[in-house]
């Protein structure tokens, strides 16, 4: 069996790569935030978090620090590199640990909604959790580190990196590698894969890329089959772009497109996949699909911006039981690569600028089936030129057995939710 690399190994890699850079013209860069945040969240008397602790209210905090450092050894060759060290925890992680021995299928939704960035399954190992108690975890990992050359043949980098796939604004389904969740109000950076990605564009086949995200096995072997890989094309054509896509994710073959064009004073957007299940017996394939049009204006010397937003989500039920036992939603749930379990959603985001420095925006995720919704009503505030307080809610809408509601488990009786939460982050920005 072949053991996963730790960081040093790439950063070996990146020194024989430089030590092959033709001499020229080199230049450093390096930027970063240090970021703190504090929440608390409202669960309902009858949830079976409040219950198990015999409160209502849980109060939770975190810090985090990133850097980030780019060298560029000449116009061809550059190496790319993140650090991140990340403290979270308060009563809720506590309060979920301690149901997850107690009651484990109820707190499996829970568990999912706490969980933190992890390198099992990544080809490399960059991660480390430095301590972890019920209630909090201390961990540092490299987030990315990659070499990239550029020629005239195009662009090749190899290691962990982002991708971004698709066209959609909060639900994206042809972003399949670590994509944002649509209720993440934090899009600073995604989170890195190790992967190859080679990138070209020519005058109207304006962007033709090809990746190969690798990973590991159950096992921690190098696995084809565990690994995704695509090539994409980008065809433009009188003020606008045509996508299509073509990948293997993990086991299953998937194909989509996807177009971006003007429409009006806005932009129409749009992207459909088709992912063939290779080893669900319930089910051959799923179609997901989203559109959507954004639009910013002026009124009453004000700026404005918005959107709306239709998905789809084939793998999805309008009974959210269902889900429970439908085997594909839940693997990609865990993976991280679907974040909801309904079929059909309405989504949109306003914002206001109410001072150049001060910007109020409000998010509506809405299940179009059961009449549930996530409402996200935020403020930042650029109060000094590096740094920003960004203050918000979240706020679940719903019945009983609704997504944005409350579930009950019919075996146990036990009830869970989201709770309403009020947050607060500071950044400092370097």
């Amino acid at each position: 069996m072949l053991r996963r690399a730790h960081w040093g190994g790439w950063v070996a890699l990146l020194i024989i790569l430089q030590a092959g850079a033709a001499p020229g013209k080199s230049d450093f860069t390096w930027s970063g935030h240090l970021r703190a945040n504090a929440s608390a969240g409202h669960y309902d008397a009858e949830q079976v978090l409040a219950r198990s602790q015999d409160q209502n209210l849980f109060y939770d905090g975190g810090a985090d620090f990133r850097l980030n450092a780019s060298y560029y050894a000449n116009d061809r060759l550059s190496f790319h590199a993140a650090y991140e060290a990340v403290f979270t925890g308060g009563q809720t992680r506590g309060a979920i640990a301690d149901l997850s021995e107690n009651l484990p299928a109820a707190a499996q939704d829970l568990v999912l909604q706490a969980d933190t960035p992890s390198d099992q399954g990544q080809f490399f190992s960059l991660s480390k959790v430095i301590a972890e108690e019920d209630d909090y975890i201390l961990y540092h990992r490299i987030d990315r580190l990659y070499a990239s050359y550029e020629d005239h043949f195009g662009s090749i980098a190899i290691g962990r990196q982002a991708l971004t796939w698709g066209n959609g604004l909060l639900f994206n389904p042809a972003d399949l590698v670590n994509p944002f969740a649509p209720s993440d109000i934090i899009r600073d950076y995604k989170i890195g894969s190790d992967m190859i990605l080679y990138q070209h564009g020519f005058e109207k086949l304006q962007d033709i890329q090809a990746v190969a995200v690798l990973r590991r096995d159950a096992d921690d072997d190098p696995s084809f089959e565990e690994s995704t890989f695509g090539m994409k094309f980008r065809l433009s054509a009188e003020q606008r772009d045509f996508d299509l896509y073509v990948m293997k994710n993990y086991a299953d073959p998937v194909i989509g497109g996807g177009f971006v064009s003007y429409l009006g004073d806005g932009v129409l957007r749009s992207d459909l996949t088709w992912t063939y299940l290779e080893d669900d017996p319930d089910r051959e394939s799923f179609f997901a699909a989203v559109v959507d049009y954004d639009y910013s204006w002026s009124w009453a010397d004000k700026n404005w911006y918005g959107f709306l937003e239709f998905y789809a989500n084939g793998l999805g039920s309008s009974d959210v039981h269902d889900t429970r036992t439908n085997e594909a939603l839940v693997i990609r749930l865990q993976r991280g690569e679907i974040f909801v379990t309904g079929r059909y959603y309405l989504n949109g985001m306003l914002q206001y600028e109410a001072h150049p420095l001060v910007n109020i925006y409000a998010t509506l995720i809405y299940n179009l089936e059961d009449d549930s919704f996530l409402l996200q009503p935020r403020v930042s505030w650029d109060f000094i030129a590096d740094a920003q307080i960004l203050a918000g809610a979240n706020i679940p809408v719903g019945g009983t057995d609704t997504e944005f509601g409350t579930q009950e488990y019919p075996e146990t009786g036990a009830v869970t939710g989201a709770p309403l939460q009020l947050y607060v982050l500071l950044t400092y920005y370097f």
